[in-house]
């Protein structure tokens, strides 16, 4: 039953992030605007459930830690309230680590790839509408609602010169162009027929364009056509060094804009990495370092969306990281950088899983978020935690494979991260 009930509020979590826009818009019309947030709480509850059925000591271990940042957070002169907003942020992705095995068993079922292909559907059919609403603008495109006396946008519209961002039914482009990005990850690798394979693919490639979510696309070309071509240790290989690429990128362009004070990079389709090479990444390290927080961070609440509601002024960028490590550092310091590292060591090194499909959707969250800070999506979270939570069983001896074909025995069995 908790395998089920899982699966259901991942689908749930998955559905209202397509549609979180339009959900919005109209549950705000409704006088409901507060309906939006259901998925979360579901997976609060099945984090309760899961939790204090069979209670572990890494689940406190991870509690422990978390309540000594929020304190470095109250020392940091964050307020309580984005401290919790942080939590609520993140909390898709312990939900989807605290996943029973059998219900990654159900998302490896061909019922759950036509059900996320139907959703997949949904978000390209939202991209096609929000096109045709660049001539005739849908309703919830530029809207604002408040939720508790606070001014919320429901979808934001914004413009690459002339050419128009479409966020389909979303709240924003980036988070449909990702979305986009995942759900074609974990869904073309499953289809047997090349024909339908690509045909999918083409519509995916076409809406992410729409979107100009530029990472999702490459990131999707990269996966993929390693993926296809190449045997299960270059999807690992190229994970490890996706991985690498996302701590050293931006310590590179510290060191390199500290020596030289010219651009090396041109402009053009490179123009948004430039800027995070040369502006975005050095100044954020310059920054935590020159206010002594480079070695637990600010804090949780105190970077990131969180400041969009709880402002903070610490004399630099406090919005967004534009890269995974960067996200973690400025959140958790080096400390914080460092044990999620070992995490992933372990999971390249220890783990000898030979699931394909959980290693290629590792591989493309790695390479999104060399310049996406994928912790701020719910859809990134939800698949990032089904995946390292597939690759993390085999680690610690349990034999798993998010896998159509595969036959478990789980029966009278509940494990958790």
């Amino acid at each position: 039953m908790m395998g089920g009930l899982w699966v259901l509020t991942f689908f749930i979590g998955i559905l209202s992030d397509v549609m979180s826009g339009a959900i919005r818009y109209y549950t705000s019309l409704a006088g409901a605007p507060q309906a939006i947030y259901l998925p979360k709480v579901m997976m609060a509850a099945c984090i309760v459930l899961i939790v204090s059925h069979r209670p572990k000591v890494s689940h406190l271990l991870v509690l422990l830690y978390l309540a000594m940042q929020a304190c470095v957070s109250l020392f940091n002169g964050v307020g309580p309230g984005a401290v919790a907003f942080w939590a609520w942020t993140v909390l898709p992705m312990f939900f989807a680590l605290l996943a029973p095995p059998e219900a990654l068993a159900i998302l490896g079922r061909p019922r759950a790839r036509n059900a996320l292909l139907a959703v997949a559907a949904v978000c390209m059919l939202g991209v096609l509408a929000s096109y045709a609403g660049y001539f005739t603008p849908l309703p919830w495109v530029g809207a604002s609602t408040v939720v508790d006396g606070t001014a919320v946008h429901v979808t934001s519209s914004t413009f690459v010169g002339d050419t128009p961002r479409l966020p389909g039914f979303g709240r924003d482009s980036a988070a449909t162009g990702l979305m986009l990005g995942l759900l074609s990850t974990w869904l073309l690798p499953r289809f047997r027929s090349l024909t339908l394979a690509s045909m999918i693919l083409a519509v995916a490639a076409l809406s992410i364009w729409a979107t100009t979510n530029k990472t999702a696309l490459v990131a999707l070309a990269i996966v993929l056509g390693i993926e296809r071509f190449g045997k299960l240790d270059t999807i690992r290989r190229a994970a490890i060094w996706a991985a690498a690429a996302v701590l050293l990128l931006p310590l590179a362009s510290f060191a390199i804009t500290a020596a030289i004070n010219h651009s090396m990079i041109a402009g053009g389709a490179l123009s948004s990495f430039r800027d995070r090479f040369e502006n975005t990444w050095p100044l954020l390290l310059q920054g935590l370092l020159r206010e002594n927080m480079i070695w637990l961070g600010i804090g949780p609440g105190g970077f990131g969306a969180a400041t969009t509601y709880y402002h903070t002024n610490f004399g630099f960028n406090v919005g967004y990281a534009d890269n995974v490590a960067l996200y973690v550092i400025a959140n958790f310091g080096v400390l914080g950088v460092a044990i999620f590292a070992t995490l992933l060591s372990r999971l390249f090194f220890v783990s000898e899983s030979k699931d394909r499909f959980a290693w290629t959707m590792l591989l493309f969250l790695l390479i999104s978020g060399i310049t996406t800070d994928i912790f701020e999506s719910l859809g990134c979270l939800l698949f990032l935690g089904a995946a390292a939570k597939s690759l993390w069983l085999n680690a610690e001896g349990q034999r798993f494979r998010l896998n159509p074909g595969l036959v478990m025995s789980v029966r009278g069995r509940k494990s958790t991260l």
